[in-house]
């Protein structure tokens, strides 16, 4: 059985674990959610990297994969590390 607010929300997979957001929410919106700067972070969705430009424009859709890429750095060489659990919040 569905709850309203499953109603009032679409699924996404936000970092390999399955989320709800409203409708119509714009990759901003989300990044502004979870408190995360959009200059630390390279957003994929459906493994397609999204140009920072686009976040205030691009709208997730319902079933998206979404990922947040965070570029950390180690030593002499700069690594991509993929955020485990957005639930850490």
């Amino acid at each position: 059985m569905s709850s309203a607010q499953d109603q009032e929300t679409i699924p996404i997979t936000l970092n390999g674990k399955p989320n709800r957001i409203r409708p119509g929410m714009k990759v901003s919106d989300l990044l502004l959610k979870w408190k995360i700067r959009p200059e630390l972070v390279t957003v994929e969705i459906n493994e397609t990297i999204l140009q920072k430009l686009d976040y205030e424009t691009t709208e997730i859709k319902d079933g998206d994969r979404v990922e947040f890429v965070f570029y950390m750095g180690g030593g002499a060489f700069t690594q991509l590390k993929r955020r485990g659990s957005i639930h850490e919040q």
